[in-house]
């Protein structure tokens, strides 16, 4: 009897998840797998479709605000109920399979069933022309082939960064056998399989100049083993202080990190030793520039109206002539690691940062990513003319001035409010222009974008300083994160530090330059730093411009009232000073108003209690399943040496499997730690 399979077309962007198991697949359509996988076009059409095993996060509510990059105020069902340590193997189930979460925010990051929803359509592909033959032209069959094998192991290195050990499926389901059980393997038996997979993509796939735009190439293979080998020598899998493996994490071995130095020098000589990839010159080269040195692998877009991207992770920029829905304000957290240009943090001596004017003189990132009150930003309108918009997220004080904010007076009736005022309350203050397209029309339905780079060389350049501080090669990491900080239209300071001071450098340029990349939420939880960081609250910020006459002066903080009382009224900016702790109730948790950031060996106290709360609802939480980690007065400090506390007390650190898969195995699918069945 003849198989049939699906067949999906390039044009397809998603699978639509079906709700059986994800063991259950069946053949689905009506074009038998003699016909595909023997024709160049039709194979070719269905690895395309494949392509998207992992979306881009170009989505509204993307990944960054369930970090402490950022906050969703519509993110109810989709990110702030993730961020407030809330999530359940039940909650992070989507609505299409029968759950409660939103249907197509944040798909970035639950991808259970869709990634072993590919994986059975690739396993299929495999099988059949391995063992069965094809008689597609050998160049095509060989690179597909290929391409196939990367993708798996694209899927399962994103399945394992969440889940930790998954199950290891390699052949199509009903050539398993009877006797076959859903057991989760090893962490390593994982990492293992995916090198397999890798090794055999690398000799069958083509070099970079012989690949199409957007396809894989052995580059490609590369630069994903790069990342995988940094998972998994990263300690919440690889950590010495429970250096016993098994599903959760990998056995400790310090060689783990070789091997991530390894393959991330492989990858980088690629560009230092044979001139393959440069950094751009511009820091947003690599968004706005299809041909940006720069990238690696990418995913590529063409303008169009109807494409799946309703809300984009930049749709929100307030109101760029389209109207506008706010989809991602950054944080006051994310601010407060940006340096000023003479590499220092606003907290440090010398620093010369100036409270009423803190958006001034910081590194040029800052100004590509963050867009803050009375910045010019520029855009385009539906009929392709450029325009220019100031920013008018602010209070507009009129024939007012500094002496009206002395502190201990109450802030002045406002004369006047911004055009776009009525969300002053809830909103952060700010918004986020990377990936921003100005001379785009963007709207509800139209794409503005043009490639998310899946790899770029700024990453690897990070990996590798990372792997080799880890070596003790601490003049090699100094040299990457110094290339990186040399680009043409960045040039911060060179870091000469070492030590415990040199790992602090590499934690923050991490998460400055690959700011808002969907990076941060899995660097805190790889690096073990999440249970003190993801518990700084959410604060955002609100403005008061003051104006006497005609003239438009500075951005000034609204003070703080002289009674406490008014704890949750919107202030700019959080001060650095210190003075009493206190804590709040929110949503059932404690929330510490007042952190500690320890910095080059030395401790800076900031009061988020100063800055604008009631942006969230729910505040920031993550939890332990003893739930005895809740802060108390004073007692957040964060740092970035790794915690030496075991991460399976800690739920967050790894995704709940979606209840309906547990259930479905009869409980033979061994659920992540904190959560229950």
């Amino acid at each position: 009897m003849k198989k049939y399979i699906s067949i999906l077309c390039l044009a397809v962007l998603a699978v639509t998840a079906c709700n059986d198991g994800f063991l259950d697949k069946k053949p689905l359509d009506k074009l038998s797998e003699e016909a595909v996988f023997n024709s160049d076009a039709l194979a070719e059409s269905y690895i395309n479709a494949i392509y998207t095993v992992l979306p881009d996060p170009f989505t509204e509510g993307n990944i960054g605000c369930i970090s402490d990059e950022g906050f969703f105020r519509y993110g109810g069902t989709s990110t702030r109920y993730i961020a407030d340590g809330s999530m359940t193997p039940s909650n992070i189930i989507d609505q299409n399979n029968g759950g409660p979460a939103h249907p197509t925010r944040t798909t970035f990051l639950n991808i259970w069933n869709r990634a072993y929803e590919y994986i059975y359509r690739l396993n299929y592909f495999i099988r059949y022309v391995e063992e069965k033959g094809s008689a597609m032209s050998e160049s095509v069959k060989k690179r597909l082939l290929g391409e196939s094998y990367f993708l798996r192991a694209w899927a399962y290195t994103n399945l394992i960064q969440r889940y930790g050990g998954v199950v290891i499926v390699d052949k199509p389901h009903e050539d398993l056998g009877a006797e076959f059980k859903e057991v989760r393997s090893n962490f390593d038996d994982c990492v293992t399989f995916i090198k397999g997979d890798l090794d055999k993509a690398y000799d069958l796939l083509p070099e970079k100049t012989a690949t199409a735009l957007g396809r894989v190439h052995k580059d490609c293979v590369l630069a994903l083993r790069c990342r995988l080998t940094l998972i998994a020598a990263s300690p919440l899998f690889n950590d010495p202080s429970n250096p016993t493996g098994g599903v959760f994490r990998g056995t400790y071995s310090k060689d783990k990190w070789q091997e991530a130095y390894d393959a991330a020098k492989a990858i980088c000589d690629r560009a230092d030793v044979d001139g393959a990839y440069a950094l751009d010159d511009t820091y947003d080269g690599f968004w706005r520039d299809v041909a940006s040195p720069e990238i690696i692998w990418g995913k590529f877009f063409v303008q169009s109206s109807g494409q799946p991207h309703k809300a984009q992770l930049f749709y929100g920029l307030m109101d760029f002539g389209g109207g506008g829905w706010e989809s991602f304000n950054p944080t006051q957290a994310m601010w407060l690691d940006y340096e000023m240009k003479n590499g220092k943090k606003i907290f440090e001596e010398g620093s010369g940062y100036d409270p009423l004017r803190p958006f001034k003189g910081r590194d040029p990132r800052f100004e590509h990513c963050i867009i803050y009150p009375t910045k010019i930003y520029k855009w385009t309108d539906k009929d392709g003319k450029p325009q220019e918009t100031q920013l008018q997220l602010y209070l507009l004080y009129e024939n007012k001035e500094l002496a009206d904010f002395e502190k201990g007076k109450p802030e002045p009736e406002t004369s006047k409010k911004a055009s776009d005022q009525i969300h002053i309350t809830n909103t952060g203050g700010s918004g986020l222009t990377k990936w921003y397209m100005p001379d785009k029309y963007i709207s509800e339905s139209l794409i503005g974008n043009v490639v998310y780079p899946w790899f770029r060389l700024g990453e690897m350049y990070l990996n590798l300083a990372e792997a080799a501080y880890q070596l003790g090669k601490e003049g090699e990491c100094r040299t990457y994160l110094n290339k990186i900080r040399s680009r043409a239209d960045v040039k911060m300071p060179d870091i000469t530090d070492s030590g415990e001071s040199l790992w602090d450098e590499v934690v923050n340029e991490r998460r400055i330059e690959l700011a808002f990349e969907a990076f941060r939420y899995f660097d805190t939880r790889r690096l073990k730093i999440a249970t003190t960081y993801e518990n700084v609250p959410f604060a955002g910020m609100r403005t008061c411009l003051l104006q006497k006459g005609s003239k438009q002066d500075t951005i000034y903080r609204c003070v703080q009232p002289a009674d406490k009382a008014n704890k949750n009224r919107n202030y700019y900016w959080a001060n650095t000073g210190e003075r009493e702790a206190y804590i709040s109730s929110n949503n059932g948790n404690d929330v510490a108003y007042l952190v500690n950031y320890v910095w080059k060996g030395k401790t800076y106290t900031v009061d988020y209690g100063e800055a604008c709360l009631t942006i969230s609802p729910t505040q920031k939480w993550f939890p332990n399943t003893s739930r005895s980690n809740k802060p108390q007065a004073g007692a957040i400090t964060c740092t970035n040496k790794p915690s030496v506390e075991n991460s399976e007390d800690y739920p967050n650190y790894l995704m709940p499997i979606p209840q309906t898969e547990i259930d479905k195995t009869e409980k033979r699918l061994q659920q992540n730690p904190g959560y229950t069945y």
